[in-house]
């Protein structure tokens, strides 16, 4: 039974307090419970909000930015993955297209279990790209808040200078803690590689390591983690957990015809047909293989799996990269078949 005391999501709606720019294409937007209830979560956790697209209500999920010990109200840090042309279809535009200080969404309580649930143990690394820099703020305004000196590598990549997102605060939280490392990357140089990371960390192995960004930005950290000799339960990297998704299947990408294809999910050897207008994810939901999703509808990212053989049309919102769909990758919930499959899940 949820603790009365806090605020637990349902008919007690989040009140929009203010808007606030932060790099170009994103916005910061605070919200507090309307109730005057508090708010608990454990930095890096995320909250789903309902929101008012032209087709209906969809539910979203965006990582709390701000730090768990300020109870009163949450920072979500949001980019947009669309233009004004699509504000009605893309949930991220919509919302910094017309969400204003005073509008109320309905909302689900903060989950998660990428998180900082206690002052660290050991030395951290806390290593994101892009908008993965929205857990990283979450945890490193927490140590602050408690004072906590722990040993601290901070590391960002963005696309440009502009784009590098918090840097003035997390220069500051370095300062006043005195424990950290702090390292701005961007691509003008190329993406890191394992071997890169490596060298940028040379303790990666004693570290406590919390990864978010795309696909294979948190694939070469892990990577380099591993061959470092880093304990696999000591690198932890942004996955929403599955929720309930009212749209789980979307509008066919095709009319229903007689064609079928098989899909096979490896490594358990499980098969099953699927026409051309039921996706990748739907048709593993029917053999009982749970594939993590979160938005449903290709923003997040958070149901990537990798197609070994096979063709599928896919109809993402900017939840993959195209480097990561020339390696092989997918997102299973708009992804539909268009020949046999096989999937490693």
């Amino acid at each position: 039974m949820a603790d009365p005391a806090i605020w637990s999501g349902g008919a007690d709606l989040l009140r929009c307090l203010s808007v606030t720019p932060e790099a170009p294409g994103v916005k910061t937007f605070r919200f507090a419970p309307e109730s005057g209830l508090p708010l608990r979560f454990h930095a890096g956790q995320f909250v789903t909000l309902g929101l008012p697209l032209a087709a209906g209500t969809v539910w979203r999920c965006f990582t709390i930015a701000s730090s768990p010990l300020q109870t009163e109200a949450i920072d979500l840090t949001i980019k947009t993955q669309g233009g004004e042309a699509t504000v009605n279809a893309s949930a991220t535009a919509w919302m910094h297209a017309h969400l204003e200080a005073g509008m109320t969404l309905a909302a689900q309580p903060p989950a998660g279990p990428f998180c900082l649930m206690h002052p660290p143990e050991v030395p951290l690394l806390l290593v994101s790209a892009g908008s993965g820099a929205t857990p990283m703020v979450s945890i490193a305004r927490f140590l602050r808040d408690i004072g906590d000196r722990t040993p601290v590598h901070y590391v960002h990549l963005a696309r440009s200078e502009s784009e590098l997102l918090f840097k003035a605060e997390i220069e500051a939280i370095a300062g006043e803690l005195g424990s950290w490392t702090v390292d701005w990357l961007t691509t003008a140089s190329g993406r890191p590689d394992a071997a890169s990371f490596a060298r940028l960390t040379p303790d990666l192995a004693r570290r406590e390591v919390f990864c978010c960004g795309p696909a294979g930005f948190m694939a070469s950290v892990e990577d380099a983690h591993a061959k470092a000799g880093g304990p696999a339960a000591r690198f932890r990297k942004e996955a929403f957990v599955a929720i309930p998704i009212p749209e789980l299947a979307p509008h066919a990408a095709a009319k229903e015809t007689a064609t079928r294809f098989t899909l096979r999910f490896q490594p358990a050897g499980r098969e099953t047909e699927a026409g051309p207008e039921e996706t990748v994810l739907a048709a593993a939901g029917r053999l009982g293989i749970a594939i993590p999703y979160a938005c449903g509808d290709g923003i997040c990212g958070t149901c990537r799996i990798r197609k070994t053989s096979g063709e599928v049309e896919m109809h993402h919102q900017g939840g993959i990269e195209e480097e990561e769909i020339a390696d092989g990758e997918i997102l299973a919930c708009c992804s539909y078949p268009r020949s046999h499959l096989v999937l490693e899940v």
